[in-house]
């Protein structure tokens, strides 16, 4: 039995520690630029939210058999029904799905972004009271747009 061991084979070579380190340094940077400016996630995540929102408020008109009236403005969202359902006031901000003691609303628009103002009823049947529109969410070179269609109160991705 030989006492002395054979270093030869044995670890890695100085030129593959090397290659390594720079491949997870390339990595790094390449990730570190695409997770960099989150702006684009945000705008996709608020125009998301606020697809999912007008989704929910034509659920809930029909549901409930009040009419709900959505209220962009060039940075927010409202969910708002009337007092009663006979009454066309909207003044009463719909309680979040998530937490029944929030309202269903949204102001936390992406810096640069504007969102389509206007707004949008549900008749208790889930259908537009106007025409068909089309909303977006821009920020002049990137636009993320539904449609929310009138005779069936369709909300559509574009």
């Amino acid at each position: 039995m030989s006492l002395v061991k054979n270093y030869q084979n044995s670890g890695f070579s100085l030129v593959e520690l090397v290659t390594v380190i720079v491949l997870l340094g390339v990595l790094g940077i390449i990730a570190l630029g695409r997770l960099g400016n989150q702006d684009g996630f945000a705008a996709r995540g608020f125009f998301d939210d606020t697809v999912t929102a007008v989704r929910f408020a034509q659920k809930l008109a029909i549901s409930s058999g009040c009419d709900v009236r959505v209220i962009t403005t060039a940075n927010s969202y409202q969910l708002r029904q009337s007092t009663t359902c006979t009454a066309d006031n909207f003044s009463n901000l719909v309680a979040s799905p998530a937490n029944r003691s929030n309202s269903y609303q949204n102001a936390n628009m992406p810096t640069g972004f504007t969102l389509t103002a206007g707004s949008i009823t549900f008749d208790a049947r889930g259908q537009r009271e106007a025409a068909t529109s089309d909303f977006s969410v821009s920020d002049g070179s990137t636009t993320y747009s539904f449609r929310v269609h009138a005779s069936t109160g369709l909300v559509e991705v574009l």
